[in-house]
């Protein structure tokens, strides 16, 4: 996860927040994981959290258990960003994270386009 953010961290503040434990992701998962992050960071970086000084990203995951090898719970939460409004018409990008990669993730994505800023959730199988 760390990685696929990488790129927009600004040196010397604290802007993204990642919290979550260490979690060996099949690479197909990895993958679609990282287009996912990398749509979500250059949507907040022109019209989300980071297009202004004040707006902060929490990315946090978590390994629920179910048989046989449980899940992945991944939360996207932009702040302090310029009011968000629900677009008119999703774009490629919008798209992409709500259709492709759920179908590819063999899982759930859903966006969330709050007042105070976007809410990506993914729920996605281990194996």
């Amino acid at each position: 996860m760390e990685q696929a953010v990488a790129p927009y961290s600004s040196r010397g503040e604290d802007r993204l927040h990642l919290q979550g434990p260490k979690v060996r992701l099949p690479p197909r998962t990895a993958l679609s994981l990282a287009m996912m992050l990398q749509e979500l960071a250059t949507n907040a970086v022109k019209y989300g959290a980071l297009s202004n000084a004040t707006g902060e990203i929490r990315i946090a995951w978590e390994v629920k258990q179910a048989e046989p090898s449980g899940y992945l719970h991944l939360w996207w939460e932009e702040s302090g960003g310029p009011p968000v409004q629900a677009p008119a018409r999703k774009g490629f990008g919008s798209r992409l994270i709500e259709r492709s990669l759920a179908h590819d993730l063999n899982g759930t994505v859903r966006m969330e386009f709050r007042t105070g800023g976007v809410v990506c959730t993914v729920d996605a199988p281990l194996s």
